[in-house]
């Protein structure tokens, strides 16, 4: 609930849009098998003032342990600051970022289109 309500005031802000990622790697190309690859995921996430820099927000960071899927919701003015963001994922990893809005938002849209005729 603490992360929906983050996700709620970050969009009345109007900081941009929110995407949840989602990236998977098998056991093999796991980044936390080599110290490069653990550098690698610990920078990209826990630097949030360079990421800042590239106009991210690190909203939340999730990981499935045994099924190695990361979610990591972040939030950006323009979708090419998402793409680049995530390039260092590229290479070990299979992913795709998605724009979302937070339910109530999609609620109070969805009561405006579908008022009675």
């Amino acid at each position: 609930m603490k992360k929906e309500k983050a996700l709620v005031k970050a969009k009345k802000k109007n900081a941009g849009t929110v995407y949840v990622a989602h990236w998977t790697h098998s056991i093999d190309n796991c980044p936390l098998r080599s110290k490069e690859g653990g550098r690698l995921l610990s920078n990209l996430l826990a630097n949030r003032a360079a990421s800042a820099r590239m106009g991210i927000k690190i909203i939340a960071a999730y990981i499935t342990v045994t099924e190695h899927d990361l979610y990591i919701i972040v939030q950006a003015n323009d979708y090419a600051s998402v793409v680049e963001f995530f390039l260092p994922l590229v290479p070990t990893q299979t992913g795709s970022f998605k724009p979302v809005l937070p339910i109530e938002e999609w609620t109070r849209i969805w009561a405006r289109i579908n008022r009675p005729k």
